[in-house]
């Protein structure tokens, strides 16, 4: 009987019809990047008729689009995979793709460590979000009082902490890529290089997780899931063309950069190239993540339980 029915879903499955349009939500973070190699190329084609990507700026619209089930896979930070499954909510992650993205930018080529930037201004996008997040794991297990040790300036989005440290407003700023790579570049063009400054790549804060945990340089800090119920098949073919896509991005930046540029404006071209280099990238499913994901979990569990929805998240979350 098994096999009879095993039959029957392999047929349906081979002659089911394409949907109408696919939808992928995602930020102007690297994450989304592959996705959009995977429309330039139709290579859902076979499943999608059309592929739309959605852009969510802030964790304020990621949250809406998943709530109203606006999109069937999001990028999305993995705590907040972990917050909306143990609400209830019909989230699996699929895969992790970032490994390593978060820098502190400083204007002082002398500051190497965390502790280096004591009793400093850190300027911080998105409180409570991810870079927040690892930024204050990493403090507390080095012991650090945050409150009084350093002096954390929260700003509402990436591009606002970037334009205080061209423009001299900030000293020290934690920026994910593409980000950085695009302060980098506007410190070195005309006219900003008059009144901007030098700036350094001063702190990865993976090498400073890894020290402070006594684990790898790296976090799986950002995955791909499927929202609501979705096919296997459909599943398995957006799984295996963004491993395709991610690899075509990591090998051919140049052109990497030129495909981002167009979709989102805020980026440039040579700033996304730049960025590729530093950023940790390898798509590991979500089955194999597990062991780090839930290390990771505990960890923020312990800081604080709402970080991940107050409980460590059961298998369910894991795409199989």
């Amino acid at each position: 009987m098994k096999i009879i029915i095993g039959a029957m879903v392999f047929v349906m499955t081979l002659f089911a019809q394409p949907l109408e349009k696919l939808i992928i939500a995602g930020p102007v973070a690297t994450i989304s990047h592959p996705i959009f190699k995977m429309i330039q190329s139709g290579a859902l084609k076979d499943v999608a008729k059309e592929i739309e990507f959605r852009l969510w700026k802030n964790p304020d619209e990621l949250r809406a689009i998943l709530l109203k089930k606006e999109a069937h896979f999001v990028a999305i930070p993995t705590n907040v995979a972990a917050i909306l499954y143990n609400k209830g909510e019909d989230i699996k992650l699929i895969n992790v793709p970032i490994w390593g993205i978060l820098e502190i930018i400083t204007r002082d080529k002398n500051i190497k460590k965390l502790e280096d930037l004591k009793h400093q201004e850190i300027v911080v996008p998105f409180r409570a979000d991810m870079p927040d997040i690892v930024l204050q794991a990493i403090m507390k297990k080095k012991g650090f009082d945050i409150k009084k040790d350093f002096d954390i300036k929260y700003v509402p989005a990436p591009p606002d902490a970037m334009q205080m440290l061209i423009l001299r407003r900030a000293s020290n700023v934690l920026l994910a890529e593409p980000a950085t790579s695009m302060a980098m570049r506007k410190t070195g063009s005309f006219p900003l290089k008059l009144i901007a400054p030098e700036l350094y790549r001063s702190i990865d804060l993976q090498k400073e997780w890894g020290e402070a945990f006594n684990t790898k340089n790296s976090i799986p800090q950002a995955g791909l899931a499927v929202v609501g119920n979705m096919g296997a098949n459909i599943i398995k073919r957006f799984e295996q063309e963004y491993i395709n896509a991610l690899e075509w991005y990591k090998t051919h930046p140049k052109e990497a950069g030129e495909l981002v540029a167009q979709h989102i404006d805020f980026l440039s071209a040579q700033a996304v190239a730049d960025s590729i280099e530093h950023v940790q990238l390898n798509a590991i499913s979500a089955q194999k993540s597990k062991a780090d994901l839930e290390a990771f979990f505990t960890i923020l569990e312990e800081i604080q339980p709402k970080l991940i929805g107050n409980k460590l998240p059961d298998e369910g979350l894991y795409y199989q």
